[in-house]
């Protein structure tokens, strides 16, 4: 009866180690997941930050492009009026 009761023990001490070495695994997987995870975070903020400066520049480029379509429209309407 003592060698099944050693036994048990034994088959418990190494399950217990083997369910710490797992939950020590987890740990550090959670741990570099949730390190991983801030990187992300940080460069989805700069990326969203310079997609909405890009947006910006774009909507400035586009109306000076009208400006300037206008200006030059009034040029060639007074080039027009000149030739005839």
């Amino acid at each position: 009866m003592e060698i099944f009761s050693l036994n048990r023990e034994i088959i418990s001490e190494n399950r217990i180690e083997e369910l710490e070495e797992k939950i020590d695994r987890i740990i550090e997987t959670y741990k570099s997941t949730k390190a991983e995870n801030e990187k992300l975070k940080t460069r989805l903020q700069s990326i969203e930050t310079n997609d909405k400066d890009s947006q910006k520049k774009m909507a400035e480029l586009a109306t000076e492009r009208e400006l300037l379509i206008e200006k030059v429209t009034k040029i060639l309407e007074k080039v027009e009026k000149v030739e005839i």
